[in-house]
């Protein structure tokens, strides 16, 4: 990847392009001048920068406990977040004076410490490493400077939102940890910010209570109802025993294990859409008495908590991940519900046993989407808003075909259909105009990165002379 920059000179009246002449005249002098008394190109602080860096591709460990890896394309969200480190370490070296060595030695990234340490003969060595820690990524950046032999590490979080910024004042901090004398705090600088902000342990702790509170009240008044008994004298107190082994239950639960946000709401999703599938299927059958409903539902919970916490074994869900298994139960819901009308030819019809079928499998199947890609939630939610409006779109725009006193079997499949298509069609548009904001990759695989630019600039050549003219052009990496 190399730095392309495009200038395109104003044109100037003979008497500003004589001025000009004459001003780089007396600053090319200027600084010939004071030569032996500047700080030298590339200096940073009290250390001087060696002119030459090998940047190393980014690491990923996508799952915890799992080795360090070269990204890959089922890694994520974690491969973007590398490509984003990637183009900004590659525009960072450079912008603190240091050429970029393409010597190919880019197996050095999988190599151990001391083979980092053998490569800074006489150049910079970086290596970053994005790690995954629950539902947040960190970077992890080890630095060597030219002939030393100790590694300079610093770690942070990165947020979604201010990768570049991050990775920018970890670079700059790195060359900077050389220097022995303090440097106070610069105008931009915040006080701690360049120092890793830990995440809580278990962020997820309050979501995870609440829904096995309920979950465990459910089961009590389960078992209460399922006894053939509707005393009050014993509903509240089993209501209250179970929600109370619930929250005490998922206290234990995150003591003992990390549980971010995204994995609690994925528990909350496996336990509500099955719980709501068995509750529809016992209806839909018309399970007599009707006290042994509860039990469907109970059986619907306990499989899907097992199945979330399965699934949660293999590595820890995104809050993208989360929304997208509720909003598999409750889209499977509604379009196993039109499918059971459309199959009846009523819309007044019970369409519960389809509404029980389509929350199960599309729970299920969105659970395990969930479990393998990496989508941000508030798409998820757009997603979700597009294929609602579809649906009532739908509905809409095929309403004559149930007004009025004449409908037909055909009529009413045709107004359901419609509702079915526009909930597809809807969701489909909004997941193309939702579309991953990443750059597009050239034929190398980076990823593009430029951004335009007007107004006065500066070059200086190999003699430290400058000269400065206005143009506009693009800038980045091609």
């Amino acid at each position: 990847m190399q730095r392309l920059r495009l200038v395109m000179s104003r044109s100037a009246p003979r008497g500003a392009r004589a001025i000009g002449m004459a001003a780089a005249v007396c600053c090319a002098l200027c600084s010939a001048s004071a030569a032996g008394q500047a700080e030298p190109a590339g200096a940073v602080g009290n250390e001087t920068v060696s002119g030459r860096a090998l940047l190393l591709p980014t690491l990923v460990r996508p799952y915890k406990d799992g080795p360090l890896r070269v990204p890959s394309r089922r890694d994520g969200r974690a491969r973007r977040l590398a490509r984003r480190v990637d183009a900004t370490l590659n525009d960072a070296v450079q912008d603190f004076d240091l050429t970029l060595d393409m010597s190919g030695e880019r197996d050095l990234a999988l190599a151990d410490d001391d083979a980092l340490v053998r490569a800074a003969e006489g150049r910079w060595v970086f290596s970053p490493r994005i790690i995954r820690e629950g539902s947040k990524y960190r970077l992890r950046l080890v630095a060597v400077a030219p002939g030393s032999k100790v590694l300079r590490i610093r770690s942070e979080y990165l947020p979604r939102r201010r990768v570049e910024i991050r990775t920018m004042v970890l670079t700059r901090d790195l060359i900077r940890s050389g220097d022995a004398s303090p440097r106070p705090p610069g105008p931009g600088d915040s006080v701690g910010g360049a120092l890793p902000q830990p995440r809580a342990r278990s962020d997820g702790r309050a979501i995870l209570a609440l829904n096995a509170a309920i979950l465990g009240g459910y089961v009590g008044l389960s078992l209460q109802r399922s006894s053939g008994s509707d005393d009050a004298r014993l509903t509240y107190p089993l209501v209250a025993l179970g929600a109370g082994i619930g929250l005490g239950a998922s206290m234990l639960v995150t003591e003992e294990w990390d549980i971010g946000l995204g994995s609690a709401w994925f528990l909350s999703a496996s336990a509500l859409w099955p719980t709501a599938a068995g509750l529809f299927l016992a209806e839909g059958f018309d399970v007599q008495p009707t006290e042994d409903r509860f039990v469907f539902g109970l059986v619907g919970a306990a499989s899907g908590v097992a199945l979330g916490t399965l699934a949660l074994t293999f590595g820890p869900i995104s809050t993208g991940g989360a929304v997208t298994a509720h909003s598999g139960g409750a889209f499977g819901m509604l379009l196993g519900g039109i499918t059971d009308l459309a199959v009846r030819g009523e819309p007044d019809a019970n369409a519960s046993r389809g509404a029980g079928i389509g929350a199960a499998v599309g729970v299920v199947g969105a659970g395990i989407l969930a479990a393998k890609v990496d989508v941000d939630s508030s798409r998820v939610l757009l997603i979700d808003l597009g294929a609602s409006l579809g649906a009532l779109s739908g509905a809409a725009i095929a309403s004559p075909l149930v007004v009025g006193d004449e409908t037909t079997t055909g009529k009413n499949r045709a107004w359901l259909a419609s509702i079915a298509a526009g909930t597809l069609i809807g969701g489909g548009i909004a997941y193309l105009t939702t579309g991953s904001s990443t750059p597009p990759r050239t034929e190398t695989g980076q990823r593009v990165s430029w951004s335009p630019y007007a107004g006065p600039i500066a070059n200086a050549n190999a003699n430290a002379e400058s000269s400065i003219a206005y143009g506009a052009g693009v800038h980045g990496s091609f």
